[in-house]
């Protein structure tokens, strides 16, 4: 696959929105992280909910260590344009489930909700997955009672697939194909 051969690519890239910029962490946005992925108002629908701090520690070493090194899994930084405040995070990354699916995914800390930067960033990770990394679809998942999480995939182009269900109970997966899947 395409993506698989220009991972390389992904792990020298930014990628910029009309108001944000996603980039590479790197150790000044270690504390934003471990924030972002300990803060309940954020993680009250992913998996097991919010992380404790020393799982955040080493979710951080392991993206550091393992997952940049060895171009396993592209995860950045969001950042403002306007002032470079760290917004939250985005990625594209292989399912665990099927790691030939590749989903798109953000988190925002809670004071950069309803500005609809979910949406660009979501948007514009759709647009990358395509036109940067050679997928033909993307994936997203998402718990089924987070209704704002839906409206912003729905918004990116994204339609509902199929429930599917985990240890935490149903989730939905969201899907969109390349416009011309012919090519």
């Amino acid at each position: 696959m395409l993506l698989q051969k220009s991972i390389g690519f992904f792990l020298m890239s930014s990628i910029e929105t009309d108001r944000l910029v996603l980039k590479l962490y790197t150790d000044r946005e270690k504390s934003d992280l471990i924030g972002l992925l300990t803060d309940p108002a954020v993680m009250r629908y992913v998996d097991k909910g919010p992380l404790s701090t020393a799982q955040a520690e080493r979710l951080w070493r392991k993206l550091m260590e393992e997952f940049y090194p060895q171009g396993v899994d592209t995860i950045w930084a969001v950042f403002a344009k306007d002032d470079g405040r760290y917004v939250g995070n985005a990625s594209l990354r292989p399912r665990p489930e099927r790691q030939s699916d590749w989903e798109i995914g953000y988190y925002l800390k809670p004071a950069e909700w309803g500005k609809g930067f979910a949406t660009e960033i979501a948007s514009r990770l759709v647009r990358f997955a395509f036109e940067n990394a050679g997928l033909r679809e993307v994936y997203a998942t998402v718990d089924k009672e987070n209704f704002s999480s839906i409206k912003v995939l729905e918004k990116s182009g994204l339609k509902f697939f199929r429930k599917e269900y985990d240890d935490e109970g149903v989730f939905f997966v969201y899907r969109l194909e390349y416009p011309d899947s012919s090519l």
